[in-house]
């Protein structure tokens, strides 16, 4: 009688009697669960796409907000600020409304999450850049909570408006278009909202090049104005220069600025384009290549020489990055090549005056300007007040002026030893010059106001430097009618070159110092003017660049990573660049293997280009709310693809 096989005990079945496709099944399914950080029961793929119902929020953000420009007229409490001529009521036109789409947007965005949560599909993706982002948000919120203007935190400086709300803003919506571009589809939406956008500012930005700016003519004034403004279209001019492309963004150089994210970007799909074929329409080839070209000119029509420092790394990162596969798309490249060459002799006029300028800037000068009379304009080490004297430093040595609220007309003048300094009477009896070899560029004069006051004026190579004689000692006369104290004030580094960078030099150097107060917290967001030190105007005199306008109002540092070190602190900064850093780093090895064998490959990699770009740029421009939602759309965007690809290489 034969033996009979044993028979396997229910519901026991050994690992090594599995099916190699249950086992390759497993594998797959603990290989797309890695996929996700968190995820619900019932929650999509990441193949699946999300509907473009839910792409509208990145859709808004990421194109549109650039887009907005309207006037507003709003309420600022300036008077407490000595440095402000103290006017409350204030008209803006091209950041006020965007804060606004900006929050818009960040409502929808958490209102569609809260829905993926309440149906059981809400998942989030694995990604280390979480972890920054959260820090970064913390230290906004902590910088908020122990700022000493909570106002100007909460909502953002004049003309900019870009605080605590709109940083946190920043925040969610980089979380939200991580976790709502899921496939290609969801990138060609995002391409072709992108694309019509830019040509529409381009078209703006070269109606401006023609001197036929579409915002000065009747209907462009109306379509950024309020009805009740109507009547006083004729009073509208902004102060932009006659042919400057500024489009929507307020500041010429916040136009080369977000070009640098996507030329790039558009130049990389017109490479695709061609290779393509005859499998790519020619239309299709035409249109990448013209927009390509417009956004070119704006650019070098923008008059910004920070888009051109961000173009150069770009194309040097491109040349690292791309490699060879640039001799396989030859045809493609020489045809940019040809392009930026045609409009770069097209516009030759003003990237050379530009560059030129640039160069100017970079080497900036020795701050003792020419005064008037062509003479060398001596540097000032300082001017500070001090009980009744009012102490002049230069060359390392001080000339004392001591003052007598008793005897207001009266003045005593000593060196640095305490020896007397005498001053021999001019031709206009009411001035007197120092009779010393070494401070004969300087002469004092009294003098009264309409309302009595009196006043001693220091003049230095001609400029005059008011005191009014109070009870408290001698008070600077600030020429919008504040009266201060003087003290000396601290900088770091472009001791002789204030110039530097068309004044960045300056501002930067006062800069450092005030970062030493926000290691770990900052002032508040966007709070940056109301910390400068606007009394420094001795420094101002000698900088060079604003020698002519020491009453300027120094509001941004003209550099984003400084602006971020002030305001949130520089532990929020620090995050920033985890974040950023962690991008760039995947990115760099993506990319560098990338076989270019779909349509997110060539939108990674042109994003990769512009955000690297951007932030060269960064280092001499500002955050806004201008071009901050299409950065940190597109960074989310470009992490979204890196996910996808990513998952094609495992």
């Amino acid at each position: 009688m034969s033996k009979q096989p044993k028979k396997a005990k229910a519901g026991k079945i050994s690992e090594k009697n599995k099916p190699a496709q249950a086992k390759q099944e497993i594998k797959i399914e603990n290989k797309k669960n890695d996929e996700y950080l968190f995820k619900m029961s019932c929650a999509p793929s990441l193949e699946t796409s999300s509907h473009w119902f839910q792409m509208l929020p990145v859709l808004f953000f990421s194109a549109c907000v650039i887009i907005i420009t309207r006037m507003t007229v709003y309420e600022r409490p300036m008077g407490q600020f000595f440095w402000s001529n103290g006017d409350s009521d204030l008209t803006e036109f091209f950041s006020y409304y965007k804060m606004g789409a900006i929050l818009a947007c960040t409502v929808f965005a958490l209102v569609f999450l809260l829905y993926r949560v309440f149906i059981q599909s809400f998942y989030i993706k694995r990604s280390y850049v979480y972890i920054p982002m959260i820090v970064y948000a913390v230290f906004v919120l902590l910088s908020y909570f122990f700022s000493d203007y909570k106002l100007f935190a909460l909502w953002g400086w004049n003309d900019r408006f870009e605080g605590t709300l709109i940083l946190l803003s920043y925040m969610v919506m980089l979380f939200y278009v991580i976790n709502t571009i899921n496939s290609e589809r969801n990138v060609k939406l995002l391409i072709s909202a992108l694309a019509a956008v830019s040509t529409l500012l381009g078209l703006l930005g070269l109606s401006q090049a023609l001197d036929h700016d579409f915002f000065q003519t009747t209907i462009g004034k109306k379509l950024i104005t309020p009805s009740w403004f109507w009547d006083q279209l004729d009073n509208l001019n902004f102060t932009f220069q006659n042919k400057e492309i500024y489009q929507t963004v307020y500041n010429i150089n916040y136009v080369s600025f977000y070009l640098t994210l996507l030329i790039p970007l558009f130049g990389l799909l017109f490479i695709r384009s061609v290779m393509l074929g005859k499998d790519e329409p020619l239309y299709k080839k035409l249109l990448w290549g013209a927009l390509f070209t417009l956004l070119l000119y704006n650019l070098i029509g923008s008059a910004s020489s920070s888009g051109l420092m961000g173009m150069a790394l770009v194309v040097l990162l491109a040349i690292f990055v791309l490699n060879k596969r640039i001799i396989h798309w030859i045809k493609p490249v020489a045809i940019l090549l040809i392009i930026t060459l045609i409009v770069s002799g097209v516009s030759y006029q003003r990237w050379s005056q530009e560059l030129s300028s640039a160069l100017r800037g970079v080497a900036g000068g020795n701050a003792a300007e020419s005064n008037e009379s062509g003479s060398a304009r001596h540097k000032l080490d300082y001017i500070e007040t001090s009980g009744n004297d009012i102490v002049l430093g230069y060359n390392g040595e001080k000339l004392i002026f001591t003052t007598y609220p008793d005897d207001p007309a009266a003045v005593s003048i000593f060196d640095s030893r305490g020896s007397a300094v005498t001053a021999a009477p001019t031709e206009d009896s009411s001035v007197f010059q120092i009779d010393d070899e070494r401070y004969g560029w300087i002469s004092v004069k009294p003098a009264r106001d309409s309302d009595g006051n009196n006043y001693i004026v220091l003049m230095t190579d001609g400029h005059e430097w008011p005191f009014q004689i109070t009870e408290g000692g001698p008070k600077y006369f600030t020429g919008l009618g504040g009266l201060i104290d003087l003290k000396q004030i601290e900088s770091i580094g472009f001791e002789n070159n204030g110039s530097w960078g068309n004044g960045r030099g300056y501002i930067w150097s006062r800069s450092f110092p005030m970062i030493k107060d926000t290691l770990i917290l900052g002032n508040g967001a966007d709070t940056y003017c109301i910390y400068f030190p606007h009394d420094d105007y001795a420094g101002k005199y000698n900088s060079g660049s604003y020698s002519d306008n020491i009453n300027i109002i120094v509001d941004k540092p003209h550099n984003m990573y400084i602006g971020m070190a002030i305001n949130t602190g520089v532990i929020s900064l620090l995050a920033l660049l985890a974040l950023w850093g962690i991008y760039i780093v995947q990115s760099f090895m993506i990319y560098r293997r990338e076989r270019y064998d779909r349509f997110i490959s060539y939108v990674g990699s042109g994003i990769f280009l512009g955000i690297s770009g951007f932030l060269a740029a960064g280092m001499v421009n500002d955050s806004s709310v201008s071009v901050m939602p299409m950065f940190y759309g597109l960074l989310g965007t470009g992490i979204a693809i890196n996910i996808m690809l990513k998952r094609k290489l495992t």
